[in-house]
């Protein structure tokens, strides 16, 4: 279906926009790269790990580290993976991509690591890390990207058997670590043992002590854990702990009422409970695709979080990679004092709802050295009520709802069609003194964010600091952007206040396809805002007005500063389209959308007829006007050719005189500068106008040359 999208103003959010302002041209100067100083020159040492038998070897890449063979792993149809550690010092990778004749391109991010080829040999490429880092690599355009996880040597392994351990495949367990997808709640029950087990060995001795509950590599399928107090977890490197994708084999916890689906707590803490560890280099998968579909037992399928610290204390979590969930992967619940370190939260981007890390009215917490991939945000903090659903299920949480306090999320890298690092949505409680350091957005609809949407609570002391955004695309509901603040009275809950946000040293090498926000509500302001050296794609300087940083949409704010340097915002503009009669070349449907396109609602749009090319709309400004810029908003399909139009007489095709035209056209925000061509026509029609004008004209046309079928957001 042939469909015309919707135009767009910035400043009003309008969704067409012929303006007199003219775009500044500031060049940035190239990138200075910056390595990661090596803490010494000695080659680390390589531990490469097994995969569970559960898992194919990848059909795309090969990889070697320090010459040490890794096993890369069939992840998800975005990427591939390979995880191993290593001791301190620099690691040679020698990545082959398969099924072609050479290495024709590649990416190396993060970015900001500045990591190049060493050499480039047929299928193989090389290249050097200084440490152990969280790479995710791109070789010729290939679809399924290449996960590079390296996590520094394990330091605290214990022992097998002894005092105080409790080997899962030792008597009196005999838990068998061949992988069989049969036996469930048995081998459930005896690992249940073994942690209930530990837990009365760590408090007998107290002193903050804890029974090691030991899990050699192998493969187990297996039901609802319930984590216990002075209990550690150790997952082997190769232990592989597997959800049986059956719903009669989970606990249902709660209920989620936009999947319409029951969800679980898989691995879970015990109420009250304090002093837990789950570490080493394992993996907990949860299968989560399996467990959705399986409507043998309830109709519906079910949904699972992976690990569910709740109503806990001094929980943490080091080492071990999380694999498929179908919801929130990692929820820490009315919990404080957690620290979650070198985790790897790899799951599918074509499964909703399935966030990494969702910080959830606890306090004090820590997670540094992460990667997170999801279709949902990787890494957010959210406070609900007690009549939510994710709080009233037939598990209710305990206690009272709580305060999202002292959160520092550090050293991550996000990949998500979402949110790569954001405050809510819940907001039903405050949320407060959170920071997001060193992060990267390698891939997301917005980069960071706070996103106010339920509840009165404030949002109060936030940092973002020291975070590289390399690419944003697609869009989460109308949002494409490097940063957002906003908020929304979801569900009639309510309205609060953000306050008292740092930006800082932030590098944008993708801006987006749309535009920033700051947009507060009446009742509910943003304000205290500081932004410190933020860097946008194209600039050698810090910005200086809000407007070079992108944020077009701005309303209900206040105590915006900006350094080193602030200088005044640009006058606004005129939108001289906003509610000017349009006509189309075609509808779509039964009434004239034509108007649509002029109406200043960004959820309306003009569409032509299915199948009819070229399709087109033009717009009476009424009166001869000045006109140096349009700006185009495209949604995620777009016109690919198209040009614009200007004509004091439309009656006549001969009359309309072209100003602008592309072949090469893209989704999103399109500003378009017509100043130069403009004064060019000027100088060709001898109009006796003063140097340095743009030509006025009463009307604009837009026409798509070759299109296709364009949605609605």
């Amino acid at each position: 279906m042939a469909k015309v999208r919707n135009w767009f103003y910035a400043l009003l959010t309008l969704t067409l926009v012929v303006s007199v302002w003219m775009t500044s041209t500031n060049v940035r100067a190239e990138e200075k790269k910056e390595r990661v100083t090596s803490e010494g020159t000695v080659p680390a040492t390589i531990y490469a790990y097994t995969p569970s038998e559960r898992y194919a070897a990848s059909a795309n890449y090969t990889l070697k580290a320090n010459g040490v063979e890794i096993p890369v792993v069939k992840g998800f149809g975005d990427y591939d993976y390979a995880h191993f550690s290593m001791s301190k010092g620099p690691v040679t990778y020698e990545l082959t991509i398969l099924n072609t004749d050479k290495v024709h391109e590649y990416s190396i991010s993060p970015k900001k690591l500045g990591i190049t080829a060493d050499k480039v040999v047929g299928t193989t490429l090389t290249f050097t890390a200084q440490s152990d880092e969280y790479l995710i690599v791109m070789m010729n355009n290939r679809a399924t990207r290449m996960v590079i996880a390296a996590d520094p040597a394990e330091t605290d392994v214990p022992k097998k058997e002894g005092q105080g351990i409790f080997n899962i495949t030792k008597a009196p367990y005999r838990v068998a670590s061949h992988g069989e997808n049969t036996g469930a709640q048995g081998r459930t029950a005896a690992i249940q043992q073994a942690i209930d087990d530990a837990s009365a060995y760590g408090t007998s001795q107290g002193g903050g002590a804890q029974g090691i509950v030991y899990v050699p590599a192998g493969t187990y399928y297996i039901g609802n854990l319930t984590l216990k107090s002075n209990t550690a977890l150790y997952m082997e490197p190769g232990a592989t702990f597997v959800g049986t994708g059956r719903t009669s084999d989970y606990t249902e916890h709660w209920f989620k009422d936009s999947m319409g689906r029951p969800a679980t707590w898989w691995i879970s803490t015990a109420f009250h409970s304090t002093n837990i560890r789950i570490y080493g280099r394992g993996t907990i998968d949860g299968n989560g695709q399996a467990l959705h579909d399986d409507k043998s037992t309830n109709g519906t399928g079910m949904i699972n979080n992976l690990v569910v610290p709740i109503a806990t204390s001094h929980f943490s979590m080091d080492g071990v990679l999380i694999r498929e969930s179908s919801a929130w992967a990692v929820v820490p619940v009315r919990s404080n004092d957690l620290t979650f370190t070198n985790l790897k939260m790899l799951n599918s981007l074509n499964m909703g709802e399935n966030d990494g890390i969702d910080v959830t009215e606890s306090q004090n917490v820590l997670v540094r050295h992460s990667i997170g991939i999801s279709l949902d945000d990787p890494y957010s903090t959210k406070a609900w009520a007690e009549d939510t659903d994710i709080a009233s299920g037939k598990v209710p949480w305990p206690g009272q709802p709580e305060p999202v306090e002292h959160v520092l999320i550090e050293d991550a890298v996000a990949w998500t069609k979402c949110y790569g690092f954001k405050i809510g949505q819940g907001v039903l409680q405050d949320q407060r003194d959170i920071t997001f350091r060193d992060g990267v957005v390698y891939k997301a609809a917005v980069g960071f964010a706070i996103h106010h949407k339920y509840g009165t609570g404030k949002v109060e002391n936030v940092k973002f600091e020291r975070m590289d955004v390399e690419d944003i695309s697609g869009k989460n509901e109308d949002n494409s952007a490097w940063m957002t603040m906003f908020t929304v009275n979801g569900g009639s809950l309510g309205v609060g206040p953000i306050s008292g946000v740092t930006v800082k040293n932030i590098t944008v090498r993708d801006a987006g396809e749309s535009f920033a926000k700051i947009n507060g509500q009446d009742g509910a302001m943003i304000s205290g805002l500081l932004f410190e050296n933020v860097y946008m794609p194209g600039s050698s300087m810090p910005a200086t007005t809000l407007q070079e940083m992108n944020f077009l949409s701005k309303e209900y704010y206040s105590d915006a500063k900006i350094l080193p340097v602030q200088h005044e915002e640009p006058l606004p503009r005129t939108n001289l389209a906003l509610n000017r009669p349009a006509v189309g070349s075609s509808n779509d449907g039964t009434i004239d959308t034509a108007p649509y396109a002029t109406d200043g609602n960004m959820s309306t749009r003009f569409g032509t007829k299915r199948g009819v090319d070229p399709g087109w709309i033009y717009v009476d400004l009424g009166e001869r006007k000045p006109i140096d810029e349009v700006r185009l908003y495209w949604e995620a399909a777009y016109g690919k050719s198209y040009k614009i139009q200007v004509t004091d007489d439309p009656t006549a095709e001969a009359n309309w005189r072209d100003v602008y035209s592309t072949t090469e056209g893209k989704e999103g925000l399109k500003r378009l500068s017509l100043r130069k061509r403009m004064q060019d026509m000027y100088e060709c029609m001898a109009q006796p106008e003063r140097p340095n004008t743009v030509t006025p004209f009463g009307n604009l046309k837009f026409t798509v040359l070759i299109h296709r079928e364009i949605f609605l957001l």
